[in-house]
């Protein structure tokens, strides 16, 4: 064989530019109050979810804006538990769009509702919830509209991935600071005017969340950590995602403590009996022959 002829079978040169573009686009999502929707489509042979303007907003500078922010802030971000954002582009017959990561899941509101949540996989979420959101805060950014619906569930591996930055907020934007979020899982401050919001705010829409999987898993310790988050007052909450997850693995380690205590008072109390045995006095039965007697014989065979 020619050395021109060699391939390593990876087709480099001469691919097709088209299939650089999104093929079978597939609308899967209208948002029935907000400004976007969603496709799913493919690049590469990999899937993608395209996040864009619904047609009635399109060239629309506000909501062109509230698009774009939310990729700037979106781009920025590589945590586990946070879904990708991959790029910026401009889709013929779209137009704008934020290029999504396809995460194969369902949301943690479908999870719950399919029965299937149990109190070992809510101390699981709510884990990977605090290091996400430990992360944003981190980041400076808040989420602003944390709920079940944002939360999706992986279907391989059941792993968390926070999903939809449209209302977030970033201490370096000047631009669309409005009062934000699902009325249920909103902070009371948050529409407070001249209120400071910060990361409790958030931290209040987890507390909302943790209750609901609180409540189906009859969990009364998370039940209790929820009240802690969504106290009206932001100063009596937990100051942050990772003090939330210190409490959780706290709670946990209490109970383990309870249940090593009863193991070494069982240990302790065998130990004590097995010594008890062990200082008895011997019985030593008289021998005959090769043979013992046993004790009826040898007490009758006594004058």
């Amino acid at each position: 064989m020619d050395k021109e002829e060699f391939t390593s079978g990876f087709i480099v040169e001469g691919f097709p530019e088209e299939a650089q573009g999104f093929t079978g686009l597939e609308e899967v999502y209208v948002s029935a109050s907000g400004y976007a929707r969603l496709f799913r489509c493919r690049r590469y042979s990999r899937l993608h979810i395209l996040k864009a303007l619904k047609p009635e907003y399109v060239d629309n500078p506000f909501y062109e804006q509230a698009l774009r922010k939310e990729f700037d802030m979106g781009y920025g971000l590589e945590h586990p538990h946070i879904c990708r954002t991959l790029g910026w582009e401009t889709v013929p017959g779209v137009g704008h769009c934020v290029v999504l990561e396809y995460i194969d899941g369902v949301t943690l509101r479908e999870f719950m509702e399919s029965g299937r949540l149990t109190g070992g996989l809510t101390r699981k979420f709510v884990g990977e919830l605090c290091d996400a959101l430990g992360y944003l805060h981190g980041k400076q950014v808040l989420h602003r509209d944390l709920k079940p619906e944002n939360i999706l569930i992986t279907h391989n591996g059941l792993n968390v991935k926070l999903i939809d930055f449209g209302l977030s907020d970033s201490d370096d934007y000047d631009v669309l600071k409005l009062p934000a979020g699902t009325r249920h899982y909103l902070a009371p401050e948050v529409l407070k005017p001249g209120q400071t919001v910060d990361g409790r705010a958030d931290i209040y829409s987890l507390g909302v969340v943790v209750g609901e999987m609180a409540e189906q898993t009859h969990d009364k310790r998370l039940a209790a950590l929820s009240r802690k988050c969504t106290r009206r007052n932001p100063q009596e909450r937990y100051p942050s995602a990772l003090k939330v997850a210190q409490a959780l693995r706290r709670k946990s380690f209490v109970s383990f403590k309870w249940a090593a205590f009863l193991v070494l008072s069982l240990l302790v109390t065998y130990v004590a009996w097995r010594a008890t045995t062990a200082n008895a006095p011997e019985v030593s039965l008289p021998v005959y022959g090769n043979r013992s007697l046993p004790v009826e014989q040898w007490r009758d065979s006594i004058p």
